[in-house]
């Protein structure tokens, strides 16, 4: 499994940029790849454990889509073939108050006051949440509620299908 550290963090309204970039400043600071994003779109740390999976993968294959391994692990964390698409749904904004900080490559990045780690699986999934994130009613009625999570595991693997 890849190796990562991910949290919960809210932050009030209009923040979440200055945020991101701090902490954006403080893992080049220490060479460490860092995944600032929207939380309400991620269902626990399978989620972006998966992502980051295939986003490795997809470099070490050579048919990545980015040349970071940040970018290419939002593609795949997003469920979003394209990037500017993965960007759009994932991206921090104004109103954002609910992050999700992951740290994906090993190296000395400090955990801040307040921050929660992220749980292996959000339960129980948010109905609306997972709709955004662009999960169909109809896929959400195949499965029962306990399993809606592994829906968004499917769209992520799902990537590697849609980019090509």
């Amino acid at each position: 499994m890849p190796w990562l550290r991910a949290w919960s963090v809210a932050v009030p309204e209009g923040t979440a940029q200055r945020f991101l970039e701090d902490q954006v400043a403080v893992a080049k600071e220490r060479s460490v790849d860092l995944l600032v994003i929207r939380g309400d779109l991620v269902f626990g740390q399978d989620h972006i454990r998966a992502g980051l999976h295939h986003a490795r993968k997809a470099i070490r294959e050579g048919t990545n889509s980015s040349d970071s391994l940040t970018m290419e692990t939002l593609l795949y964390v997003s469920g979003e073939r394209q990037l500017g698409s993965a960007i759009k749904k994932m991206a921090v904004g104004p109103r954002t108050t609910d992050l999700v900080v992951t740290q994906l490559s090993p190296g000395d990045y400090p955990e801040g006051d307040g921050w929660t780690v992220l749980p292996t699986v959000r339960a129980p999934a948010d109905r609306h949440a997972l709709i955004r994130f662009g999960i169909t009613e109809e896929e959400l009625a195949t499965v029962s509620q306990e399993k809606w999570t592994e829906l968004v595991l499917e769209r992520v693997a799902a990537v590697d299908i849609t980019k090509r």
